[in-house]
């Protein structure tokens, strides 16, 4: 039940009239009087009106004039006209134009006005309830549709989130074949340059140094290398210990994967020499690191169902964990066949036959630097 009175705009040019319409119904309604369409529309611009009543003949602007007028700035107002018989043409055609609700011919009856009013005032709390639901209707949708695009953004940003950890934890062709078939076959390569990386005497470093300490070390070296290999487009394979393994030439065959490789190697003892420097003189302990490399065949993929890795397997990365092991702190050792495809860039120093383990003898190299 509605506690505030409806407020009703009654405009007519005789004085008399406005006294008698507001004595007859301010009981019922907040009666609001003007003399002209000028006061009716201040009046307008400061009052919630409901209902506008307007004589039709008035001098200056007729009723359907003023409604006219008023229709831009106020539309929602129930409009209605009062008229003599003289008039209802005119009035008609503006209530068939949907601008006035109802015409009242003169002299009025105060009871047949009052429901004429009550049902006008129905009408205006119907359409006004019509609008307030449509706007929350609106508002609500709109909400929907925000709440639909957030989280539409927060599952393409996780989505993100999860490729990007994907294709940090495996070579970004691997990871589209497990999205698309939810496995992916191991693949056999003809040539790919296999390059393994140890510290010497990490043994005797872990005992010098505290472990937090050891680890940041540990990190730095390894993010190093990480860059390096990006830059030369090797495929990091990974770290066991204080082991790094990498290689050129796959996920995507690599012509000159032995001289991406070489030329990674040499910016990795590059990278340690200077670190060997720095640290010595703050009078810390250096790191120092052997180095090997070999290319052959070897297959390549990613086994299992739970906490994927891309793997290598074969002879290949057997031979370069031997050129690694048999190789000297601070320099490259290469096999012979890593050696024939890159003799021409590189500047190698042959060290003969080497006795590998397991492996027999193996014709070795260093590798000097570019060839100028």
């Amino acid at each position: 039940m509605r506690e505030e009175k409806e407020h009703i705009l009654y405009v007519d040019d005789e004085p008399d009239n406005l006294t008698v319409f507001k004595s007859n119904f301010r009981r019922h309604y907040k009666i609001h009087t003007a003399l002209s369409a000028d006061e009716g529309i201040e009046i307008l611009k400061e009052q919630d009106i409901h209902i506008i009543i307007t004589d039709q003949r008035m001098p200056n602007t007729t009723g359907v004039e003023f409604l006219e007028k008023i229709m831009p700035a106020h539309p929602e107002p129930i409009r209605m006209i009062l008229t003599g018989f003289s008039d209802v043409e005119a009035i008609i055609q503006a209530i068939n134009k949907g601008q006035v609700y109802r015409y009242i011919t003169k002299p009025w009856d105060k009871d047949e006005l009052k429901i004429t009013i009550d049902k006008a005032l129905e009408s205006f709390h119907l359409r006004r309830e019509n609008q307030n639901l449509i706007k929350r209707l609106q508002e609500a949708n709109a909400n929907l549709e925000r709440k639909v695009e957030e989280r539409t953004a927060e599952v393409h940003q996780q989505k993100k989130e999860i490729e990007n950890l994907l294709h940090n934890i495996l070579p970004e062709e691997i990871a589209k074949e497990l999205k698309l078939n939810g496995k992916a076959e191991p693949k056999h390569y003809e040539s790919v340059s296999v390059l393994f990386t140890d510290f010497k005497g990490f043994t005797k470093i872990t005992e010098l140094t505290p472990p937090q300490e050891l680890l940041r070390e540990l990190n730095r070296c390894f993010m190093a290398f990480d860059e390096i290999v990006e830059k030369y487009g090797l495929e990091k394979i990974k770290t066991i210990g204080d082991a790094y393994m990498c290689a050129g030439g796959i996920p995507v065959p690599q012509a000159e994967n032995a001289l991406n490789t070489v030329a990674a190697a040499l910016e990795m003892q590059d990278f340690m020499h200077k670190w060997k420097a720095a640290k010595q003189a703050h009078g810390e302990y250096a790191w120092e690191l052997r180095l090997g490399i070999h290319t052959g065949p070897l297959i390549a993929g990613v086994i299992g169902k739970n906490k994927f890795a891309y793997d290598i397997w074969g002879d290949t990365v057997n031979i370069a964990a031997r050129m690694e092991s048999s190789g000297e702190v601070g320099k490259i050792n290469i096999s012979g066949s890593t050696y024939e495809l890159v003799k021409h860039q590189f500047q190698c120093t042959y060290r003969g036959k080497v006795q590998a383990k397991n492996k027999g003898e193996v014709d070795m190299y260093f590798v000097d630097g570019l060839i100028e």
